[in-house]
């Protein structure tokens, strides 16, 4: 991998510093503050890989290079010729470097190089980001070498090449720019669904080892050396599943990118990797590497007995997840998915008229004076506190109606005078059981599930009790992670700054809080798109999906950016915002679920959304082709329209949901009809019937997965975008 950096922290503030790398006069200066050598080496840095090209002797402490350089440009200092060197940055002008030889990275201080400094300043970043820096820096060579170097391995195709266009024409231009358009090619050459290139490698005793004569039901093509830390430790875990799966059909094809044979040898039968194994002994400079882009290790690919790429970068325990789901396609249970589940009954009528609620009283509660509680802030749900005579913190969790369905939401802080281990039991009132295990926090942002949880059942009612440590600092344990509105608001807005995004209020709650609906795309596209979430409070896993899915819609992917100049799209992230703030299991102020009252539109939110899509739609001669509402449930499931009913667009949803079977491993998705015309009691049932829009509920598990989570949602959008654009019926 080659890097190269230019540009100017300091200049650059300056409006300074902004050529591009050419041949110039070297000036270099250095001085060593510790340690002793004889000589220092200068080191071109090219594809990953440091070569020297020249040297200096140390005369008094002190060394000089200077000579015709490309600058700016990355180079690297060593003492040895063999040592990985100290990266520098040198620039056109006086270079100066205090060299530490005992501390490199720590102690070595570079002045007179702009690129430097600007590079360190990326580098003291917690997390930095790519888009940001390019945009601030878009005519520095360090922008285009940091999105080479760095990111060619996190970032889509169609990510890469979006921040690709952020530079300015020169760095497009660039080494790095154009190295990178090349694995963006290659990229796409391996993707999921692509076939795997043909290897050809030789093994450990010079005998060539061809990857198609190799192939299990499922082969795992591992990209590993033994002088990479991550790999060694990743070793253990395909040893595991490899002892599990492989009398399954489940094979492993090594590829090292080892320099030293010996060094090779002795991983393979320290961490007992007993499959077949090649390597070219090339390090960076593996042409097998190349072919599959990897740019980063432990990289994998996983492919069928066809040689078909169906996953790539499986590790720790989505590797395991994914063989189950593939090689026991009769399992009940793949990454959270209950296979067997069979999804709720037809919607049937229940009154949506306003009924009393039973309100929380809000404020801190503490039997004891030691420890405390309290639900004073947005989505808590505590209405009581008792502590019993063996110590243990009972809260009563009540639901603000009756009948409701099995959501017991709850959420509160909790705190001491000092550091303690204290029993907590959640108590319901009889006749609801537990359903969502206690997550934990400390800022509500970063959240975490408590290990074990005892159930108990007393007196019919079916609670769970469970040890949490407090301090004087406050711990925050929700049913699941708690999003309140404003939180939600926040998130759509800062998605990507980039893209237009026209915020509306469509009406009031009962409440009279804003209900916002959020649009993008082209306002004079007739083709509209309706993206609901959040009409059921407690429905974390479903805005998890509902976040990706707009996080896809609204990224600067090159189709997600071609099918905005086509069409526009609604955003109503929260369809219920009394409820969510207010800690509900399910409905709003009004003691109504929202997603029962898209027939009878007794409800100020769903009127308001009902009037607002009139509006913008109906009034205006706009279509709306396809309407999608995000909720959780015990696993899983696509709740669809009757296949027998018309629809705008032939087999459109069977034929989205099919191809999302074909580029996720192992996946195998439920659908389940719920409406059946008559009454559109819910939401989609309702776009469907007074727009012909294509329409569906996107139902989540309680306990499905994050990663896949995310993983099926940025799909879902974007194979919602290919069907659309592969239409006949659109124009």
């Amino acid at each position: 991998m080659k890097r190269t950096v230019t540009g100017s922290f300091l200049l650059l503030l300056a409006g300074v510093g902004l050529l591009k790398a050419q041949e110039q006069t070297l000036s270099l200066e250095g001085r060593i503050l510790t340690g002793k050598t004889e000589y220092i080496y200068l080191h071109r840095f090219e594809n990953k890989i440091f070569t020297v090209i020249d040297s200096a002797k140390v005369k008094k402490g002190k060394f000089s290079f200077s000579g015709k350089q490309t600058l700016p440009d990355l180079y690297g200092l060593s003492s040895s010729k063999d040592e990985i060197p100290y990266y520098v940055f040198l620039d056109e002008g006086n270079n100066k470097v205090d060299f530490d030889l005992d501390n490199k990275n720590k102690g070595t201080k570079v002045e007179g190089s702009p690129s430097q400094e600007l590079y360190q300043a990326y580098k003291s970043q917690d997390k930095p980001a790519i888009k940001e820096f390019i945009q601030a820096h878009p005519s520095s060579i360090v922008s285009s070498y940091l999105l080479y170097r760095e990111w060619s391995y996190r970032l889509s195709p169609e990510q890469l090449e979006a921040n690709l266009a952020l530079l300015s024409e020169a760095q497009q231009q660039s080494r790095y720019s154009k190295a990178l358009r090349e694995i963006i090619a290659v990229t796409r050459k391996v993707a999921i669904g692509k076939k795997a290139p043909a290897i050809e490698a030789q093994d450990a005793e010079g005998n060539v080892q061809a990857l198609y004569n190799h192939l299990g039901k499922y082969t795992l093509i591992d990209f590993w050396a033994s002088w990479c830390p991550p790999c060694r430790r990743e070793n253990p875990n395909i040893v595991a599943n490899y002892a599990k799966y492989k009398d399954q059909g489940f094979a492993i094809y090594a590829v090292s990118l080892d320099k030293n044979k010996e060094a090779w040898l002795k991983g393979i039968k320290d961490d007992n990797l007993t499959w077949t194994h090649v390597s070219e002994l090339k390090y960076w400079d593996s042409e097998i590497a190349a072919d599959y882009a990897v740019r980063a290790i432990p990289a994998n690919f996983l492919v069928d007995k066809q040689g078909t790429i169906v996953a790539k970068n499986l590790r720790g325990e989505r590797l395991g997840q994914v063989l189950d789901s593939l090689l026991n396609s009769n399992r009940s249970v793949a990454a959270g998915l209950k296979k067997d589940f069979k999804g709720q009954d037809p919607i049937a009528y229940v009154s949506t008229e306003s009924q009393a609620i039973e309100k929380q009283e809000k404020g801190t509660f503490s039997p004891d004076n030691r420890v405390f509680f309290t639900n004073d802030y947005d989505g808590a749900r505590l209405n009581a506190v008792q502590k019993t005579s063996d110590g243990v913190y009972h809260v009563l969790v009540t639901p603000e109606k009756t009948p409701i369905n099995q959501s017991p939401w709850y959420g509160f802080q909790v705190w001491s005078n000092k550091d303690t281990l204290v029993q907590i039991q959640l108590d319901y009132a009889s006749g609801f059981r537990h359903r969502y295990n206690p997550k934990v926090s400390s800022d509500g942002i970063n959240w975490q599930g408590l290990a074990s949880v005892q159930l108990v059942e007393e007196d019919g009612a079916k609670s769970a009790r469970f040890s949490l440590p407090v301090s004087k600092g406050k711990t925050w344990l929700s049913a699941q992670p708690n999003i309140p509105t404003h939180a939600v608001y926040t998130w759509i807005e800062q998605v990507n700054k980039q893209v237009p995004l026209r915020k509306e209020e469509a009406g009031k709650t009962a409440l009279g809080k804003p209900l916002y609906v959020y649009g993008a795309g082209n306002a004079a596209s007739k083709k509209r798109l309706l993206v609901m979430g959040r009409q059921h409070p407690p429905e974390i896993t479903g805005h998890y999906a509902y976040a990706s899915f707009v996080e896809y819609l609204l990224s600067d992917a090159a189709d997600a950016k071609a099918f905005r100049d086509d069409y526009y799209i609604y955003f109503i992230p929260v369809a219920n915002p009394d409820g969510v703030d207010l800690g509900h299991w399910r409905t709003n102020a009004n003691g109504v679920d929202l997603n029962r009252d898209w027939d009878a539109f007794k409800q100020p939110e769903s009127r308001a959304i009902r009037d607002y899509i009139a509006k913008e739609v109906k009034d205006k001669g706009r279509e709306l082709y396809f309407a999608i509402d995000f909720h959780s449930t015990g696993s899983d499931i696509f709740y669809t329209i009757d296949p027998n009913l018309p629809t705008r667009i032939a087999q459109f949803v069977p034929n989205w949901i099919s191809s999302l079977k074909e580029v996720i491993p192992g996946y195998e998705p439920l659908v389940k009809p719920l409406y059946f015309e008559g009454p559109t009691y819910t939401a989609y049932s309702y776009f469907y019937k007074n727009y012909q829009a294509e329409s569906l509920v996107y139902e989540i598990g309680d306990d499905t997965d994050r990663q896949f989570i995310t993983q099926k949602a940025n799909l879902s959008a974007k194979h919602l975008i290919e069907k659309l654009n592969e239409s006949d019926t659109i124009d």
